[in-house]
């Protein structure tokens, strides 16, 4: 799921999960490298956020809600990799036996906005 969402969200059907530590190396828009820096820090150290990473993302355009959004995704993709890990479940890899209908390959996802 997660290679997915970055597909999507880049437009690019050819990147891979290596994505995720290469991303230093591609000609990015400084919006966009400012999050992925931030996401990185949020991953590995996330006792080590200040109020500095958050105005780092002010700076480079993102507003209050992009950066809430954008935290609680990092977040729960943290969790779900996390999960994934402890339970020995392969990496982006829904198991068959899931009886969830949001999990069901090919199913569309459902979006709801209050």
């Amino acid at each position: 799921m997660h290679t997915a969402a970055v597909r999507r969200l880049t437009k690019d059907e050819h990147l891979s999960a290596e994505f995720a530590t290469t991303w230093p190396q591609y000609d990015l828009d400084q919006k966009t490298r400012t999050l992925l820096a931030y996401a990185k820090k949020l991953t590995e150290e996330p006792s080590m956020i200040e109020d500095s990473d958050v105005e780092a993302l002010r700076a480079a355009g993102w507003d209050e809600q992009g950066i809430y959004e954008a935290t609680a995704l990092i977040s729960f993709f943290n969790f779900s990799g996390r999960m994934e890990a402890a339970s020995g479940l392969p990496m982006d890899e829904i198991p068959g036996e899931a009886r969830f209908p949001e999990a069901s390959p090919g199913k569309p996802t459902v979006s709801v906005r209050a």
